[in-house]
């Protein structure tokens, strides 16, 4: 694969992320539904633990707990197409068409970065890492791989999912991120690189 195929793979992959991103972000939105917030701190006792290693540790466990949300009934996927489609109707009733686009930047940069990066460098690693003899690649190689790609990937994925999700908090605690640059050093200035 030379220059031409990593470029239109690049492309392509850009082209599918961005296509189906108002999926991903309805498909965020339903795994964080059934969240619920922190707890408030007055309703967590504190208890000291059966093998504590000094008298002063303590843990902190909630006194109430919310009773989990009744189960479906039905086929396993009856109503799935039905709840995505209402998720996406509330969120452009509740937040506009764009909306779901939100974080579109960061899915742009995630497929520019990781499965550019990843169709472009397969030939070039398969190749000089390759064991001649066996023509086979060794594990250690193929973990190095992996950790490489999924360095470069990870950050604006992280990011995306966070910009995806920020419309479902409270209007005070949402973190109105006006890019994948502005989410990313807002990230690192919050928490540092991990």
């Amino acid at each position: 694969m030379g220059l031409k195929g990593f470029a239109e793979g690049g492309i392509a992959s850009i082209i599918a992320g961005a296509s189906t991103h108002p999926l991903d972000l309805i498909k965020v939105r339903m795994q964080l539904q059934g969240e619920s917030h922190v707890p408030n701190p007055s309703s967590v006792q504190s208890y000291r633990p059966a093998f504590a290693l000094s008298s002063t540790a303590n843990i902190s466990l909630p006194t109430t707990l919310e009773p989990p949300p009744p189960p479906r009934l039905g086929p396993l996927y009856s109503h799935l197409f039905l709840d995505t489609l209402s998720i996406g109707v509330r969120i452009i009733q509740s937040e506009g068409t764009a909306a779901l686009f939100s974080g579109v930047s960061a899915t742009i940069l995630r497929q520019t970065l990781y499965s550019t990066t990843r169709m472009g460098l397969y030939d070039v690693l398969k190749h000089k890492w390759m064991d001649p003899d066996t023509n086979t690649m060794p594990l250690v190689r193929k973990i190095v791989a992996g950790l490489i790609f999924g360095a470069v990937g990870n950050p604006p994925d992280v990011a995306m999912v966070r910009m995806q999700a920020d419309g479902r908090l409270p209007i005070e605690q949402r973190r109105n991120y006006k890019s994948v640059v502005d989410a990313l050093s807002q990230m690192s200035k919050a928490g540092g690189c991990r």
